[in-house]
């Protein structure tokens, strides 16, 4: 079983500006409060991919080292999954997903996360739930304060 948590906002923005604030993840971490520390971002290339080595935090667990394989498609979304073969996918796999949709009024972006927790750390995943899916809900309507136009849910 997967914990999965999904939100979604209308924002006065376009697809690619939306896009654009979540690949500077050093100004993203100001929306994100999972996101503690963001080391070097590679990419994305001329094909949409690269990396991003992160330090993040859960609820009840310490910051830990991670490192995210990224695939932007310009300019509908961006998937950052959890690397393989970095230690952290010994505890967890990890999806964040970003998609966006142009509106008449600027973008619909829905913001989506997939952690899959592993052998004893399992028992993370219910206590996780209802905050995870609080979490991202307040991650969502911040965005569009940092983007030039107002939000609505």
């Amino acid at each position: 079983m997967a914990l999965e948590a999904s939100a979604a906002v209308d924002i006065e923005a376009s697809p690619r500006e939306v896009l654009e604030f979540v690949l500077d993840l050093k100004r993203y971490r100001q929306v994100d409060g999972k996101l503690r520390w963001v080391g070097s971002v590679v990419g994305p290339d001329d094909d949409g991919h690269g990396t991003a080595n992160v330090w993040g935090k859960l609820r009840w667990t310490p910051p830990t080292p991670d490192r995210y394989d990224l695939k932007l498609r310009r300019w509908d979304s961006l998937v950052f999954t959890g690397a393989r073969r970095h230690p952290s996918r010994l505890i967890l796999d990890f999806t964040g997903t970003f998609i966006c949709e142009p509106t008449s009024s600027g973008t619909r972006l829905t913001h989506s996360y997939r952690f899959e927790f592993k052998g004893p750390f399992k028992v993370l995943e219910r206590p996780h739930r209802q905050w995870l899916q609080h979490e991202l809900e307040v991650e969502v309507a911040a965005i569009g304060e940092h983007l030039p136009g107002p939000v609505t849910t």
